[in-house]
């Protein structure tokens, strides 16, 4: 009876572990294609020349500072991604070479869709991410040591190419921007010098506000020399009677100054569009538009050269640290680590059977 049981356990033992193992090891030595890898280290690098603090060594190295966890994450994604797919089928005709070998099960499928070319580009091409220095490296496979190499290269050109593109771009932006805003502010302060120069022609006046100072100081002068006369005029009226005509001749000058103080006076306030105070004020507010325009445009000017600065600072380029070589033996299909896990996987799966035929037969007994 026991030795029944112990040759049916076998049977089963060999169709349930056995025969599937057999399969596999056939499958792997005859069926499988051999997938080569090339590998290759780069570092997003940014042109500048500010000096930032590095511990790990690689500024001193590279003589620029490192670059930031978020321009690796970027790469990273960018790598994998549709677009960086699309071009690669465009310019190496990745499908075919993904698709032109008999291995049902390591290749890509005949009728494969854009999602499916992404997701097994995404098997075959493996991007990892230093935490520490912020380098990637790049494994791309193929079924031909030349195309692996080929395929790497042409990732490391497409990633230096959108490296570029964005910094570009961003660059540009910016400085477009900033001449945008320096035209503007030309024309704008010419605008306000043209206006004040119309004013100047047009009043026949330089600057209001010198000549209304001028007036002012005259008329100062005036007001002193009337009070010089008034002070003679109450010294010849101590002895002299007011008919007399020293005195007579003293008011003449005292109403002749009065009679001139009210005409510039006049020429300061008056009710007349033509006046000083009037000259003033619009004058001001012409020329504090033209000192305003002057501000803005110095600003734009600084404005510019900062963004050319920044531009130029926030330049970036890909360093290519280890470049892909050929590969000279295949590492894939790992043919022994696969036949071990398939055989430790198919014990368990058969151990899980047999465990749950005994709970079973135990249930009916």
């Amino acid at each position: 009876m026991q030795t029944k049981i112990n040759k049916r356990l076998f049977i089963a033992y060999s169709c349930f572990v056995f025969l599937p193992l057999l399969v596999i090891i056939l499958y792997l030595t005859i069926v499988a294609q051999d997938r080569y890898k090339s590998s290759s280290i780069i570092l997003v690098k940014q042109v500048s020349d500010s000096v930032v603090p590095d511990t790990t060594g690689l500024t001193a190295l590279l003589g620029v500072p490192n670059t930031s966890a978020e321009d690796s994450q970027i790469l990273k994604k960018y790598i994998v991604s549709r677009d960086m797919v699309e071009k690669l089928d465009h310019q190496l005709n990745i499908r075919k070479e993904f698709n032109g070998v008999k291995d049902p099960i390591f290749a890509l499928k005949k009728d494969a869709t854009i999602e499916e070319l992404v997701e097994y580009f995404n098997k075959v091409v493996q991007i990892d991410l230093d935490e520490k220095t912020m380098m990637l490296e790049v494994s791309s496979q193929g079924f031909s040591p030349e195309f692996s190499l080929k395929l790497n290269q042409e990732i490391l050109k497409q990633s230096d190419a959108f490296i570029n593109d964005i910094s570009l771009n961003i660059a540009l932006e910016q400085q477009t921007f900033a001449e945008k805003q320096l035209v503007e502010s030309t024309l704008q302060l010419k605008q306000a010098r043209d206006t004040l120069l119309d004013y100047q022609n047009k009043n026949e006046i330089f600057d209001p506000e010198l000549q209304a100072k001028a007036v002012a100081t005259l008329i100062a002068g005036l007001q002193a020399n009337i009070a010089q006369l008034r002070t003679e005029e109450r010294t010849l009226l101590s002895y002299l009677t007011s008919e007399a005509p020293q005195v007579v001749a003293i008011k003449s000058q005292i109403e002749s100054v009065e009679k001139q103080i009210e005409a510039e006076s006049a020429k300061l306030t008056s009710p007349n569009n033509a006046k000083l105070n009037k000259n003033v004020a619009d004058f001001e507010e012409l020329k504090a538009q033209v000192t305003f325009a002057t501000d803005l445009y110095k600003l734009s000017l600084t404005s510019l050269e900062k963004a050319r600065l920044e531009a130029s600072r926030k330049l970036k380029k890909l360093v290519v640290i280890s470049k892909p070589r050929l590969a000279q033996d295949a590492l894939y299909p790992r043919k022994i680590y696969l036949s071990i896990t398939s055989f430790i996987l198919l014990n368990i799966l058969f151990g899980i059977g047999l465990l749950i035929h005994s709970i079973v037969r135990e249930h009916r007994e």
